[in-house]
């Protein structure tokens, strides 16, 4: 094969019920100058099945191993498996819009120095959904880092096409890393402008009933570790930018996203069936990472502690509902 412009990477471990939308959903791109790489880490269900309808389809190349390796590893071997000058990892329970290769790459061809580029994303808590947070069409590395550390945007990795060789550049990802996207676009976000194209061109599922995914399998602590490293990346990204002191706002920001998101972790422990007396052993060595937390996420860490599953459940998806009606009525 041609080096293709873009190889989307479609990672797979016994989720034989959904990795076939994902597939299809890269099979149906209008882009045509694409390779669909899906590699099976060592599935024991029924996915070996599933896959085996698409090896005679045009542009997919299938991989299987026979012993799983870590996720981390994984991601690694992708990388070097891709031929393509772009990359797009989709993890096997999200899905992508017909038109999501044709508008990126038309958007890399109109900005060819861009870092990276990425696109809106409706993001899915079991039943509801909410569109992702988006940015302008270009902004300065450092902008978009700063916006997302305030809150203000929301890329998800199954909306983020990369150039391959950067993610090479980069080097492996270290075995301790649990948010392998992370650890990936907020490097290249540092080198310079970030693209994006507000339409929601991605599905990233956040949450469903039974969610086996590899961060939310992640422990609290283990979580709130690996969240302080990159966004301590961040900001000295941002404060290499501004005479070596990063401002008090961003500081400021980053104290309030990594105690948010350890906070968060509490909850998703507990939907996942953490027994609560482990959460409150936990809370004792997670409080360093929750100073600087608002009411909010006291209130989320005390939730996780108290209330029951389907309490929480139901309160997330009502949030999500209603974040999700009020971006409709602005639109």
């Amino acid at each position: 094969m041609d080096r293709p412009r873009l190889t989307i990477v479609i990672p797979t471990l016994n989720r034989s019920a959904l990795v076939g939308r994902a597939v299809d959903s890269a099979l149906a791109q209008t882009f045509p100058d694409l390779e669909i790489l899906v590699s099976d880490n060592g599935s024991t269900d029924d996915t070996p099945r599933v896959l085996a309808r698409y090896q005679n389809a045009p542009r997919v190349r299938l991989l299987r191993r026979d012993i799983t390796i870590p996720a981390t590893d994984h991601g690694t071997l992708l990388v070097d498996e891709s031929r393509g000058e772009l990359f797009l990892g989709l993890s096997d329970d999200d899905w992508l819009e017909p038109d999501f290769a044709a508008k990126v790459v038309a958007l890399y061809d109109k900005h060819p120095d861009v870092a990276f580029v990425w696109t809106g994303c409706v993001m899915h808590y079991g039943g509801a959904a909410m569109p992702a947070l988006v940015g302008p069409e270009i902004e300065s590395g450092t902008a978009f880092l700063s916006a997302f550390l305030a809150g203000q945007r929301n890329p998800c990795w199954c909306a983020c096409v990369t150039r391959t060789e950067d993610l090479r550049r980069i080097g492996p990802i270290p075995s301790d890393v649990i948010c392998g996207d992370m650890f990936y676009w907020t490097k290249i976000a540092a080198r310079g402008d970030v693209g994006c194209i507000g339409e929601a061109l991605s599905h990233y599922v956040v949450y469903r009933d039974a969610s086996d995914s590899h961060a939310g399998g992640s422990s609290v602590l283990a979580w709130a570790a690996d969240t302080r490293r990159w966004v301590n990346d961040i900001v000295a990204t941002i404060a290499a930018k501004s005479g070596g002191f990063a401002p008090r706002d961003v500081q400021r920001d980053a104290k309030t996203f990594l105690a948010r998101s350890t906070a968060n972790q509490f909850i998703w422990q507990a939907l996942r069936g953490r027994r609560r007396a482990s959460l409150l052993r936990s809370l004792g060595e997670a409080r360093p990472f929750l100073r600087g937390a608002g009411l909010t996420a006291w209130m989320r860490v005390l939730a996780a502690l108290a209330a029951p599953r389907w309490l929480l459940r139901g309160s997330m998806m009502a949030a999500a509902r209603r974040r999700g009606q009020e971006a409709q009525a602005r639109a």
